[in-house]
């Protein structure tokens, strides 16, 4: 397979990675459960009740959305290492730059990520 990026940008992605990475994990680190378990003694009235379990689906969804970015981040950065970063998990062509740019644990080209959207959409609407 021929090399689509150069070695500077290779580089570079790979520190930004680690970066968000690390953001991600301090993140969580500094969380603690009390944002997820309810005691008794923090339910006074039903309002509180209601707003203290929506609360706690709000930080579980957060929780389970910093794990996924952190498995993407985790899975882009084991495709530099294999010297596959950058190339599209489904067409086998290069990810465009600009996109690995603000994305860079992207596993789609563009035009495979909206196909996969449009399936997505109408599984759902089905």
């Amino acid at each position: 397979m021929a090399r689509t990026f150069s070695d500077h940008f290779l580089k570079q992605q790979r520190e930004r990675l680690l970066l968000l990475k690390e953001q991600i994990l301090n993140t969580m680190s500094g969380r603690t459960d009390e944002d997820i378990v309810i005691s008794s003694d923090q339910i006074v009235e039903d309002g509180d009740q209601a707003q203290t379990y929506i609360n706690q689906n709000v930080s579980l969804g957060l929780r389970g959305r910093e794990l996924l970015r952190l498995k993407e981040i985790e899975h882009a950065l084991y495709k530099l290492e294999a010297g596959t970063y950058g190339i599209c998990e489904e067409t086998d062509n290069p990810i465009e730059k600009k996109r690995l740019e603000k994305m860079p644990w992207a596993r789609l080209c563009i035009e495979a990520a909206e196909e996969e959207e449009r399936e997505t959409y109408y599984q759902r609407t089905g």
